[in-house]
């Protein structure tokens, strides 16, 4: 529900503001789809001569000397059946008999002053280190911040996707249990801003600490209107143009400033992240 949450009040901060930003993007599209099997099997341990691992395969976006330092800071397991038809189409016994997708998403902080090369050549090192860990991952997807505090919303700097054909939906019950990477590529989508920022560009660790501060208590705030609401209460604000209005003057006096100034560093932040 916080991101979510997180994600509408940015949206409606920022059409009061009248900012409306879109990030570019690089991508790189999926060359094509490939085609599944109708046969449930089950997960195999073939012979070294029968697969293509991803040690095997040459990756052009890749050079080890440009990799940059990154932190892991959230991992989910999204992992799904395999499945080349629909749901409704299987028995209970065969749903059971199904090979798992096993899809990783990992979350990482980068430098803020990363180039595009490095940053495709690091965030493919991140896929090698953990499919090297554990070879039966077969998806995986990396979304990339310079912050961490930024890690629980929206990619701030870009993403990638590692998959078959570049189709985050092209495992097939075969790729599944042979772990054949021979078709696998690695999807990107990047922000313009990676490898152009300015350090006029960069909000201050000052500036980000004010923004975070407003963010956390507006959150707060708006979570206890809509519980006291849920629950047929009153709350201190009757709304949510009331409680804005309150917590904007009260981070403002805490941090010694005007409500303008908090408008102006508010929106800087925001167009930084959304770039």
């Amino acid at each position: 529900m916080k991101r979510k949450l997180k994600a509408v009040l940015i949206l409606a901060f920022m059409v009061a503001s009248v900012i409306m930003l879109s990030g570019c993007v690089e991508e790189e599209a999926p060359v094509s789809t490939p085609s599944p099997t109708s046969t449930p099997i089950p997960k195999t341990t073939p012979t070294p001569e029968a697969i293509v691992t991803l040690s095997d395969i040459r990756v052009p976006e890749y050079d080890s000397t440009l990799v940059r330092n990154y932190e892991i800071v959230e991992t989910e397991d999204i992992s799904i059946k395999v499945m080349d038809k629909p749901l409704s189409a299987y028995s209970t016994s065969e749903i059971e008999k199904l090979p798992m997708n096993l899809r990783k998403e990992y979350r990482v902080v980068v430098p803020s002053d990363i180039s595009k090369e490095e940053f495709k050549s690091t965030l493919i090192q991140v896929v090698m280190d953990k499919t090297s860990e554990n070879p039966d991952i077969d998806e995986v997807v990396v979304f990339a911040y310079d912050r961490k505090e930024d890690a629980d919303s929206f990619y701030t700097f870009g993403m990638v996707e590692w998959c078959p054909n570049g189709d985050w939906a092209g495992v097939t019950p075969i790729i599944a249990s042979t772990n054949d990477r021979s078709s696998y590529q690695y999807n990107f989508e990047i922000k313009d801003k990676v490898g152009n920022i300015e350090v006029t560009d960069r909000p201050t660790e000052r500036e980000f600490e004010i923004h975070d501060y407003y963010d956390a208590r507006l959150l707060e705030e708006t979570k206890r209107l809509f519980e006291a609401e849920d629950a047929g209460l009153q709350y201190k604000y009757a709304n949510i143009e009331e409680l804005e209005n309150a917590v904007r003057t009260e981070v403002a006096n805490k941090y010694g400033i005007s409500e303008e100034e908090l408008d102006k560093i508010c929106i800087k932040v925001l167009t930084y992240l959304m770039k």
